[in-house]
C-alpha cells in the first residue's frame, strides 16, 4: 500500500494505527526514513504515546555501541534508514532472528526521497530484505508514504519489486499559503564577458531571515548546499547582531499597561488574532525595508487540496507591472519632525519589531517590486482584513499585545538563528530540533535534512534559496510551514540561473502542474552488481531468487563470475572473498575513501568529505565551512586522504571548474528531431578541475580564476545527444553565426533547464558541446548523467526532448540580457570560462533544430 496525500494530512497516524496495533498483539515493525532527523522525530512522537507495550528504538550511526545489543534482542518498532540496513542489519540477520521472524510490516516513510542512483541502491536493498524476511518465515506488509509521489502505485512497485494499491484522495482541513517567486535584483556589478549579476539568492536569503526573526516569525530557510546554509546563518546572525547593538543604545521603552485577553490562557502565546474576523494575524512579517505583502494577480493550485495564493515578484516583461504599495515603514524622520508617534514607536509591545533599514544600513543594491500588491494598508500578507498599520489606526492593536519588558535584553538576538545540516554530532541536531519546536530559536538555516516529514509545529514561513530540484521537493519545503493548520507564507528566491530565472517568469511551469516522475533504474549494472554479491553473502543465490533482482540478473551474474567476485556452484552463487560484500556498493554514490578534513594548527578532525566531492569542494585555496567556522583548505593531498585547513574569515566563496571530454561507446535509441537527429546510450566522460573561481560572498563579484591540478576522472555513464547535419548549420555559418558559441551556449542552458522535466539536480548532470565531435563528425551537444553508469536523466530527457529543447529556447530568449548571463547561458561550473558563447546564434540553432520538417 502506497498514500499519497498532502503535507500534514495524517499519512503518520494512517500507519502508526496498525503498527503500533501489530507490536501489542506480538509483533514488530520496520521503519525506514531518509533522514536521521526524521527517525527522531518518529521516535519523539511513539515516546509520546506512553504505552509501555510498545518498546521503540533508532538504530543507526548515532545509536550507541552498547544500546544496540537491547534493540536487537528487545525494541519490537525499530526505526533506521537504508544505510543501516545495508550495511549492519542485513549483513547480520541472524542477530536478528527473533525480530524477523515476527515482523509484520515495513513503513518506508518519504518515499518519494528515494529517486535517481540512491533510489536504485534502496531498491535492491527492500528486495535483499524480503529475501531475508522469507528466511524466517514472515511476509511483512509494505506500506509507504509520500506526499509528493506521481503515479504512486507505480512508483512504489518500481521501488519494492511488489503490487501496490494506492491512496490518493486528501479531505484533511488546511490553512492557506501564500507562495512567492522573488527574484533578486540586478547589481551595478558584471561578471564573465561583462555580463550583469543578480544579488545571490543567499544573501537575499539571509536578509529575509534576519526580518522575519525580528518580526517574530518563526522561519525555516532551506539553502541547497551545506556551505550555504552556514552562510546564510552567519550572516542574518551578523545582522542581528547590528541591530542588537544599535538597539541597546536607544532609550528603553516604556512598559504597556496590562490588557484583558492579551494571551491565551491555555498556551501563554499572545493572542494577535483580529476580533472582527477571527483571523490570525501572526504570520504577518513587520513592516521592513521591502515593499508591502500582496493581494495576489493570479492563484495557481499545486498537486494538493491547499488553497495556495501566488505573489510573482519581477515578473516577465510581459507582465502588466501594479504600483507597490505604500511604503509603511515606521518614519522615525517624520516622528522627530512632526512629534507624532510611528506605528511601532507608539505602541511599546510593537518595538521588539523594529525597522532594520536604517540600522543595518543598506543591505541590497536595488529594490525588488513586485507585481499584484495591495496598496490598502488595511490588507495584509494572508488576504485578510487585519487592524490598519497606518498612524491613524496604530492604537487599534493595543489590545491584542502582550505585555513587554520595561528594558529588553537585545544581546540573545543574534542567538535567535542557528544553522543545520548533517554532519553535526547527533546530539546537536536533536538539540537544535527541539528549540526550534519550542520557539527559543526562531530561524534556521537548513540543507533538505529538515524536508521530510519532521513535524516542527508553529513555523510561520519557509524561504526557500534556489529552486530545490524538483516540484515534488518545492512542496514539501513549502509544507514545513502551517503545520498546525494556520495560514503560511512560502518564498521561492531565484538563484542567477537559467531555471529559476524561468520558474519565476513562467509560474504556469510551476502551479497546476503534477510532480515530477520519481526516475529510478534498479536494473543498472552497477547498482544491482554490487547488492547481487551482498545478497549472496547474506544468503547463497538460487535460481528462485532471480526474477526478484529483475530480468538482468542473469547476465550480470555472469560478469560477477567472470570477475571472481562470486563463484557459482550447483547449489547456486556463493561470496568468496574474505572482505564485506556490502563495501562494493555505495548507496549514496560518492565512491572511493573519505577525505579526512584537519585543522592544522591543532590537528583537530572537522569531518570527511567522499572523494569524488574533494575535487570540488576541499581543493586547495577552497573555502571550507563547518559548524558556522570558515576555513580555508591549505593543502589537498589525495594520497594521505587528507585536506589541511585553517581558520580565516574571508570576505569571498570558491567554485570549481572543470573540462570534460566524452566519447560515445554505444547508440541503444535513435529518432529524428528536426533537420538533426536525437541520440540515447552510453558514453564515457574525463572530467578534470582545472580551476576555481573566488566570488565575493554578498555581491557575487568576481574576483579571480586560480589554477589546480588534480587528476582526471573517468565516468562510463548514459547520455542524450543531438546532432545537426552541414546543410542544417550551413547557413547559421554564413550569417555569421559563431557554430561553438552558439552549440556551447544551448549546452548550458539545456543543462539549467533539465531538471524541470527529469526528477534531478543541475548538478547531477553534465555537458559537452562541440561544433564538430571525433565520433559523429558532426555539431553535437551532449548532457550526461554524472552517476556511474547512469541515473535516469538523459533517457527522460531522451523521452521529452521537444518539450525540453522548447524550454530552453523561451529561457535563452526571454532573458532581458543582450550577450547572455547566468540567468540563460552562462554556467558556474563551466571549465572554459563561459568562453565562447553566443546568445543570438544559440537561438537560431534550437529554432533549427525544432523546426518542423
Amino acid at each position: 500500500m502506497i498514500i499519497s496525500t498532502g503535507t500534514a494530512s495524517g499519512k503518520s497516524l494512517a500507519y502508526l494505527t496498525p503498527a503500533v496495533a501489530s507490536c501489542l498483539d506480538g509483533g514488530t515493525i520496520l521503519y525506514l526514513t531518509p533522514t536521521k532527523a526524521l527517525a527522531a522525530d518518529q521516535l519523539r512522537g511513539l515516546r509520546d504515546l506512553r504505552i509501555t507495550q510498545l518498546r521503540a528504538a533508532c538504530f543507526d550511526g548515532d545509536t550507541p555501541f552498547e544500546e544496540r545489543t537491547w534493540v536487537r534482542q528487545h525494541a519490537n518498532y525499530v526505526l533506521t534508514n537504508p544505510d543501516m540496513l545495508h550495511r549492519s542489519i542485513l549483513p547480520r540477520h541472524s542477530q536478528w532472528s527473533s525480530f524477523f521472524r515476527r515482523l509484520r510490516m515495513i513503513v518506508i516513510d518519504e518515499c518519494h526521497g528515494y529517486r535517481g542512483v540512491f533510489g536504485s541502491h534502496v531498491a535492491q536493498i527492500l528486495r535483499r530484505l524480503r529475501r531475508v524476511c522469507a528466511r524466517y518465515g514472515s511476509r511483512p506488509t509494505f506500506l509507504l508514504a509520500s506526499a509528493t509521489a506521481s503515479e504512486p502505485g507505480a512508483f512504489g512497485m518500481r521501488l519494492t519489486g511488489l503490487e501496490m494499491d494506492e491512496v490518493t484522495v486528501d479531505a484533511s482541513p488546511k490553512g492557506s499559503t501564500t507562495i512567492a517567486l522573488w527574484e533578486p535584483p540586478l547589481t551595478e556589478l558584471r561578471g564573465e564577458g561583462g555580463a550583469p549579476v543578480r544579488r545571490t539568492a543567499t544573501a537575499e536569503a539571509a536578509d529575509l531571515l534576519a526580518d522575519l526573526v525580528l518580526a517574530d516569525v518563526r522561519t525555516l530557510a532551506f539553502v541547497r548546499s551545506r556551505r550555504g546554509a552556514e552562510t546564510v546563518a552567519l550572516t542574518a546572525r551578523a545582522k542581528l547582531a547590528d541591530v542588537a547593538f544599535s538597539l541597546s543604545t536607544r532609550h528603553p521603552r516604556p512598559a504597556t499597561p496590562h490588557h484583558p485577553n492579551t494571551a491565551d490562557p491555555t498556551t501563554g502565546h499572545p493572542n494577535t488574532a483580529d476580533p472582527t474576523t477571527g483571523h490570525s494575524n501572526t504570520a504577518e512579517p513587520a513592516p521592513t525595508d521591502r515593499p508591502s505583502a500582496a493581494n495576489p494577480t493570479s492563484t495557481f493550485q499545486p498537486p494538493s487540496t491547499e488553497p495556495t495564493t501566488t505573489t510573482q515578484l519581477e515578473p516577465a516583461p510581459t507582465t502588466t507591472q501594479l504600483e507597490p504599495a505604500p511604503d509603511r515603514r515606521p518614519n522615525t524622520a517624520e516622528s522627530a519632525r512632526t512629534g507624532r508617534p510611528t506605528p511601532l514607536e507608539a505602541d511599546p509591545a510593537l518595538s521588539h519589531q523594529p525597522d532594520t533599514a536604517h540600522l543595518m544600513g543598506p543591505t541590497r543594491p536595488g529594490p525588488s517590486h513586485p507585481t499584484g500588491l495591495s496598496t490598502d494598508p488595511a490588507v495584509g500578507t494572508s488576504g485578510h482584513e487585519g487592524p490598519a498599520t497606518d498612524p491613524a489606526s496604530e492604537s487599534s492593536l493595543a489590545w491584542a499585545l502582550p505585555d513587554a519588558p520595561a528594558q529588553p535584553d537585545w544581546t540573545d538576538l543574534p542567538n535567535k538563528i542557528a544553522a543545520y545540516r548533517a554532519g553535526y554530532l547527533a546530539e546537536d541536531r536533536r538539540l537544535l530540533e527541539k528549540a526550534l519546536r519550542s520557539g527559543t530559536i526562531m530561524g534556521l538555516a537548513t540543507t533538505n535534512a529538515l524536508e521530510l516529514g519532521v513535524d516542527v509545529s508553529g513555523l510561520d514561513a519557509v524561504l526557500i534559496a534556489g529552486w530545490p530540484g524538483t516540484r515534488a521537493s518545492l512542496w514539501q519545503q513549502a509544507g514545513r510551514a502551517g503545520r498546525d493548520g494556520q495560514d503560511a507564507l512560502a518564498v521561492l528566491i531565484a538563484r542567477d540561473d537559467p531555471l529559476d530565472t524561468y520558474l519565476v517568469h513562467h509560474p504556469q511551469a510551476l502551479f497546476g502542474q503534477p510532480v515530477e516522475a520519481i526516475v529510478l533504474d534498479p536494473d543498472n549494472p552497477y547498482v544491482l552488481g554490487p547488492h547481487l554479491c551482498a545478497a549472496a553473502a547474506e544468503i547463497p543465490l538460487t535460481d528462485d531468487d532471480l526474477p526478484i533482482f529483475g530480468t538482468t540478473t542473469s547476465t550480470v551474474l555472469d560478469d560477477l563470475v567472470s570477475q571472481g567476485l562470486l563463484r557459482r556452484r550447483p547449489a547456486g552463487w556463493f561470496w568468496t572473498k574474505r572482505e564485506r560484500a556490502t563495501d562494493l556498493a555505495d548507496i549514496r554514490g560518492g565512491g572511493g575513501a573519505p577525505i579526512q578534513v584537519v585543522e592544522s594548527s591543532t590537528g583537530r578532525l572537522l569531518g570527511s568529505v567522499d572523494e569524488p566531492s574533494a575535487h570540488t569542494t576541499v581543493h586547495t585555496g577552497a573555502v571550507y565551512i563547518h559548524q558556522g567556522e570558515t576555513f580555508l583548505v591549505e593543502l589537498l593531498d589525495l594520497e594521505a586522504g587528507v585536506a589541511l585547513v585553517s581558520s580565516a574569515t574571508p570576505d569571498f566563496t570558491t567554485f570549481a571548474r572543470d573540462i570534460t571530454d566524452i566519447s560515445i561507446l554505444a547508440t541503444q535509441r535513435s529518432h529524428p528531431l528536426g533537420p538533426g537527429t536525437l541520440h540515447f546510450g552510453e558514453v564515457e566522460v574525463t572530467r578534470q578541475v582545472v580551476s576555481y573561481l573566488k566570488r565575493r560572498l554578498q555581491s557575487g563579484e568576481m574576483l579571480g580564476d586560480e589554477p589546480l591540478d588534480l587528476p582526471p576522472r573517468t565516468l562510463r555513464t548514459r547520455a542524450v545527444w543531438w546532432t545537426l547535419p552541414a546543410s542544417a548549420v550551413a547557413p547559421l555559418a554564413e550569417a555569421g553565426i559563431d557554430l561553438g558559441g552558439a552549440a556551447h551556449a544551448a549546452e548550458h542552458a539545456s543543462i539549467g533547464l533539465l531538471p524541470l522535466f527529469a526528477t534531478c539536480d543541475r548538478w547531477d548532470i553534465g555537458g559537452v558541446s562541440t561544433e564538430l565531435h571525433a565520433d559523429t563528425g558532426l555539431l553535437t551537444v551532449f548532457v550526461y548523467d554524472g552517476h556511474e553508469g547512469g541515473a535516469g536523466f538523459a533517457e527522460r530527457g531522451y523521452a521529452r526532448a521537444a518539450d525540453w529543447l522548447t524550454a530552453t529556447r523561451e529561457a535563452i530568449t526571454s532573458c532581458e540580457c543582450e550577450r547572455g548571463c547566468p540567468s540563460c547561458i552562462q554556467s558556474p561550473k563551466c571549465g572554459n570560462g563561459n568562453e565562447p558563447l553566443d546568445k543570438r546564434g544559440a537561438i537560431r540553432l534550437l529554432n533549427t533544430l525544432l523546426s518542423p520538417q
